[in-house]
């Protein structure tokens, strides 16, 4: 059980629930297990779309190709991007600090 569970192999893509905390201090990786969702804290504030951009960015860099696809105005969001699942779980994990 862990970041597996929010990353979703599809036809057109690897599809991620996100958790998003905007106007962080610095930007990072986590897991919530109750939501079963990936968080990144991003700088940007959710005002104008900033958060949202900066999180794209950031997942773009990750994996190639991402888009929201639902969730543009909440915490919880989908992202699509254009990587293999396995190579997505493997690339969160080493950013997913251990406890």
């Amino acid at each position: 059980m862990g970041v597996e569970d929010a990353v979703i192999e599809t036809r057109e893509g690897t599809i991620i629930r996100v958790e998003v905390t905007p106007a962080s201090k610095k930007v990072g990786f986590g897991y919530n297990q109750w939501r079963k969702a990936v968080e990144v804290k991003v700088k940007s504030p959710a005002q104008s779309g900033k958060a949202n951009r900066e999180l794209l960015k950031l997942m773009s860099n990750l994996f190639g190709q991402a888009e929201i696809i639902s969730g543009e105005k909440s915490r919880l969001k989908t992202i699509k991007v254009d990587a293999k699942r396995s190579e997505v779980i493997e690339k969160l994990e080493m950013l997913i600090p251990k406890f």
